[in-house]
C-alpha cells in the first residue's frame, strides 16, 4: 500500500509536502537552520538531490524525507538535538515492538483507508502464524511452508510472490496487497487452519491437498457474481 500525503506530521507540527517532498525551508526551520542565502550551494555542501515543488507561490526546494532524516541527525541545533534524542525514542518503540506505535501512525495518516489497510495487515499477520503453527502441530516440514504460500498467492493474486514484489515494489510481499487482497488470504489460511484441526490431517501431502481444495473453493466464491437484489 503506498500513500502519499500532502502533509507530514512530524512531532506536534505539519510540514507541507508534494508528492512526500517536503517543504525545505519548512523542514529546516523545525531543525533550527536558518535560511540558505545560495540553495544550489546548500544543497551540493549536503548532498541534497530532491527536485523542487511548487507549494503555491512557484517551484521552491525541497527535501526528500531521507535528506531530512538525515540532515536532522548531522545538524547541531538545539531544535535538531531535540529532535535527535525524539527519533531515538522512536527508535527504542520500534526495536522493542511497540504495537501502539502502528495506531499512532494509522492516526496520523490522513488516508481514511490506512486504518483498514492496516487493521487487514495485522490480521493477515494473525492467520499467517496461526497456519504455520498448526501445520507443525500436525506435521508438515520444511518445503511444505514455502508450497502453502505458493498456493495462497496463486489462488488469490494470480502470480507468485517474487513476481508481485517487483510489480508492486515492495520488498515483503504482503506489504504490496491491497485490504481486499489481505482479507481473501486470511480468510484462506484461516480456514486452512480450523480444517487441519477439525479433520485430524497429518503430513504434507494431506495438509497440501486440503489447502488446494480450500484455495480452488475460495476464489470460485470471489469470482463468483452476486445476484442482484429483487425488487
Amino acid at each position: 500500500m503506498n500513500i502519499v500525503p500532502q502533509s507530514i506530521r512530524v512531532g506536534t507540527h505539519t510540514l507541507p509536502a508534494q508528492g512526500g517532498l517536503l517543504h525545505a525551508q519548512r523542514a529546516l526551520d523545525l531543525l533550527g537552520e536558518p535560511a540558505p542565502h545560495d540553495w544550489p550551494t546548500y544543497a551540493r555542501t549536503h548532498d541534497l538531490h530532491a527536485p523542487p515543488r511548487d507549494f503555491g507561490a512557484g517551484p521552491e526546494p525541497t527535501l526528500s524525507l531521507p535528506e531530512f532524516v538525515r540532515l536532522g541527525f548531522q545538524l547541531d541545533t538545539p531544535q535538531a538535538r531535540r529532535w535527535q534524542r525524539s527519533a531515538q525514542r522512536l527508535l527504542s518503540r520500534v526495536l522493542a515492538g511497540d504495537v501502539r506505535l502502528s495506531a499512532e501512525i494509522a492516526e496520523a495518516n490522513p488516508d481514511p483507508n490506512a486504518a483498514r489497510w492496516l487493521h487487514a495487515r495485522l490480521e493477515n499477520q494473525q492467520a499467517r502464524k496461526t497456519l504455520m503453527s498448526t501445520v507443525a502441530r500436525a506435521g508438515g516440514t520444511s518445503e511444505v511452508y514455502g508450497q502453502l504460500g505458493s498456493i495462497s498467492n496463486a489462488s488469490v493474486l494470480g502470480k507468485d510472490s517474487a513476481t508481485l514484489r517487483q510489480e508492486r515494489g515492495v520488498k515483503s510481499t504482503r506489504d504490496g496487497l491491497n485490504t481486499d487482497e489481505l482479507l481473501r488470504l486470511s480468510y484462506l489460511e484461516s480456514a486452512t487452519a480450523r480444517a487441519i484441526e477439525d479433520h485430524g490431517v497429518r503430513g504434507n501431502a494431506a495438509i497440501l491437498r486440503l489447502h488446494r481444495h480450500l484455495a480452488a473453493r475460495e476464489r470460485q466464491t470471489w469470482q463468483t457474481p452476486t445476484p442482484p437484489q429483487a425488487g
